[in-house]
């Protein structure tokens, strides 16, 4: 491994930071998009019966709203519930624009990592190319075996760039289709909810 890195040259020191982030941040997302940390069943009924029961405390409200996402919602939804079903609305889609830019966080930088990891190999193979070249001008007679060393070793960049990239770009699509299924699943449930509270 450690010939692999040290033939691509030094672009491969960016590229390998690349590639943590991109695992680090996939594994954060898929355990942060969980159902059950973010639109967990039975939390609506539960609250609903809570609230037949007029035994829903303020320490249960403020657990119920850390715990999840529609949780956070559907505590909002009764703090405000006193208002018109406009402004309340309103006020839920201000809370769910909050709860939407937690879901997306990390995502744009694993689209941009994912984006520019091709272009640095790209950059190493470039550069590699440029070396190899230059050093093919500067020995008396032309060494076919050098210049195809040479290339060789400048394209490891490349295909290690897109080794990076290509399962990133799926992960940052997979991690944006899963994001709209919950908020559409969020949407519904609150809306539900809003329907027996107000």
């Amino acid at each position: 491994m450690n010939e692999f890195i040290t033939a691509g040259g030094p672009f491969m020191w960016p590229l390998l930071a690349c590639s943590v982030l991109i695992i680090t941040i996939t594994i954060e997302r898929s355990w942060f998009l969980q159902n059950r940390l973010v639109s967990p069943k039975g939390l609506k009924a539960q609250i609903i019966n809570l609230l037949d029961k007029e035994s829903l405390s303020k320490k249960q409200a403020s657990e119920i709203a850390n715990l999840s996402s529609l949780g956070f919602l559907l505590i909002n939804c009764i703090k405000y519930k006193n208002l018109q079903r406009d402004n309340l609305e309103s006020k839920i889609e201000e809370k769910a624009i909050e709860v939407k830019y937690g879901l997306e966080r990390n995502l744009t930088m694993l689209g941009t990592i994912a984006t520019i990891s091709p272009l640095l190999g790209l950059l190493g193979t470039v550069v590699g190319m440029i070396t190899a070249f230059t050093g093919l001008t500067e020995t008396a007679g032309a060494n076919p075996d050098l210049l195809a060393s040479g290339i060789s070793q400048a394209l490891i960049t490349t295909a290690f760039g897109l080794f990076i990239a290509v399962p990133g770009l799926v992960m940052h699509k997979y991690f944006e289709q899963k994001i709209t299924y919950l908020l559409i699943t969020l949407q519904k449930e609150v809306s539900d909810f809003i329907d027996i509270i107000n």
